[in-house]
């Protein structure tokens, strides 16, 4: 190694000594940062000595079982995923990737597919997992029947066999009602019952046996329930306990973080932020599968048209829309698909807010304000009315349709807002008495939209292609083959534009005021990524902090 005299040293900082400073002055300032965000972001005093907690505490309603094949309970449902593994899980863009599945083959047209399962995966009580916990979760799930959360998924699947060399073969009944999302259910152990009907059969008393990172400790049906991390976990070792708190109702869980009894909870409320900011708490936003759109009814001669469709669509601003009516809280998208869905990402540039570019599309179809009025009339000189249909009781999307219609306005399209209350807004789209629907849905993980093409959605709208390329999502087909197939569909849904998407709604993580998550969670999993989420509590006295 070259060595420096003492002189040298002298030369080099006074040749160098200019840079030398600027790093001193920026690391300065990168240290004086992070305590300014400490001090006023997260409002942790500097003078106060914290101490980073080793268990996350969740709550939970009251739990009718801990059992995933038969519990009707929605946290039942999220911890489950913290304590079993799938063959198959989705990651943040709903694409479905190998969880136990080490490789697999399939056929698409026979509907089959080959799983070679991961080597050396260990049940929490140290078995092996085995093809035969395969069949065994599968049937269980069948022996269940409608009480079992997943057994829309599991009734699809024809048979399962062990190929032998750790292989699982799975058969579905129809080629065209099949997907690798068919394949996302939790694994239970064949081991723990004697057989499916009495693993069905358990629930008091029922202690998980799972695969996942974190395992059972101890439960307390009136307080709590009590998990640790997985030791023999195959993927990424959690470091922290957690400790489900079991409140009497979810709404609970803002006060019971004041007590640091509950760390963090996931949250859609419309109101959930003021009181979170209220409270000090910190707010993480996420995409939830809630969509607002407009429905344009294509049995309309002049929204038949898909020009027209699309003029509307550029002289919408959706902007001022998400700013104005949904107060900022949503995610613009290209399509009623989830954000960016299956990776494709969502340009926003289609039918970006262009009046201009609208106008150019009425004229150039022969709608025109011929006398001056402020008001369009078709080539015959008629003038025609647009109807906006909108539920009264939904104050957002009434909102919204007042802005829609001061867009349209500006574009001499007269429209009428048609306000109605709950049961006559839904008397009205089933006679199909409107124009323009402003609406929303709460869209299930797998995204089988093919009921809004096929003309058994509530408003009839029937499109062969768009169907066609929807139905392709529900094969079997590898990830990158379900992403070029719906690059497809988006292109189609993108040209014919029967929909037009106003926001996906928000939902949000919140934490104590120490919290902090570096990532998020996702809509059908609030508890993905739990093991990186961080808090810590202030050092009392007695050097002695909350566990």
């Amino acid at each position: 190694m070259k060595k420096f005299s003492g002189d040298k040293i002298v030369d080099y900082l006074k040749k160098y000594w200019i840079g030398i400073l600027i790093i001193i002055l920026v690391i300065a300032v990168a240290s004086s940062s992070v305590e300014i965000y400490k001090e006023e972001v997260l409002n942790i005093d500097p003078s106060i000595e914290y101490a980073e907690q080793k268990t996350l505490y969740l709550s939970s309603e009251k739990i009718d079982t801990l059992n995933p094949i038969v519990s009707q309970s929605e946290d039942v449902y999220y911890i489950s995923k913290l304590l079993y593994s799938s063959i198959f899980n989705f990651d943040e863009n709903l694409n479905t990737v190998p969880e136990l599945a080490e490789k697999y083959t399939i056929d698409t047209e026979k509907a089959y597919i080959e799983i070679t399962l991961k080597k050396g995966v260990k049940w929490h009580n140290g078995n092996t997992l085995k093809v035969s916990d395969i069949t065994f979760t599968i049937n269980a799930m069948k022996a269940a029947g409608s009480s079992c959360p997943y057994y829309n998924k599991v009734k699809k699947i024809n048979s399962a066999f062990d190929r032998g060399n750790n292989v699982v073969a799975i058969y579905f009944n129809n080629n065209y009602n099949c997907s690798l999302d068919d394949l996302v259910f939790p694994i239970v152990p064949s081991s723990q019952y004697n057989s499916a009907g009495a693993f069905v059969g358990a629930k008091d008393g029922f202690k998980p046996i799972g695969t996942g990172q974190y395992k059972y400790k101890s439960y307390n049906k009136k307080k709590q329930l009590k998990l640790v991390p997985n030791e023999d976990y195959f993927g990424s070792k959690a470091g922290k306990n957690i400790t489900v708190t079991l409140l009497p109702d979810r709404d609970l869980a803002s006060n019971m973080m004041e007590i640091d009894s509950v760390s963090c909870y996931v949250d859609s409320a419309a109101n959930r932020k003021s009181s979170a900011l209220d409270r000090g708490y910190q707010i993480f936003d996420l995409p939830s599968n809630n969509v607002e759109f407009l429905v344009f009814n294509t049995k309309n001669a002049y929204l038949s048209q898909k020009n027209m469709r699309k003029a509307l669509a550029y002289g919408i601003d959706t902007e001022k829309i998400l700013e104005n009516a949904y107060m900022g809280d949503g995610i613009l998208t290209d399509t009623i698909y989830y954000p960016d869905f299956l990776g494709v990402k969502d340009t926003l540039s289609e039918y970006s807010y262009d009046i201009k570019k609208a106008e150019q599309m009425l004229n150039t179809m022969g709608y025109e304000d011929v006398n001056g009025d402020g008001a369009l009339e078709d080539s015959y000189g008629r003038k025609f009315v647009f109807r906006v249909l909108v539920n009264k009781d939904n104050a957002t999307r009434s909102s919204a349709a007042q802005l829609i219609k001061k867009n349209l306005d500006l574009l001499g399209i007269k429209t009428e807002i048609l306000s109605l209350p709950k049961s006559e807004y839904k008397q009205a789209i089933k006679k199909k008495d409107f124009d323009i629907l402003v609406t929303g849905y709460t869209i299930e993980e797998n995204y089988d939209l093919r009921d809004f093409f096929n003309g058994k959605n509530d408003w009839g709208y029937n499109n062969y292609n768009i169907f066609m390329k929807a139905r392709e999502l529900d094969r079997l087909y590898t990830p990158e083959q379900y992403t070029e197939k719906y690059k497809e569909l988006k292109d189609l849904l993108l040209d014919e534009l029967p929909y037009y998407p106003l926001c996906y709604k928000k939902m949000s993580l919140i934490g104590v005021k120490t919290f902090i998550a570096d990532k998020m969670p996702m809509f059908n999993n609030i508890y993905k990524n739990c093991d990186t989420w961080r808090w810590s509590v202030i050092v009392e006295k007695n050097n002695e902090s909350k566990e």
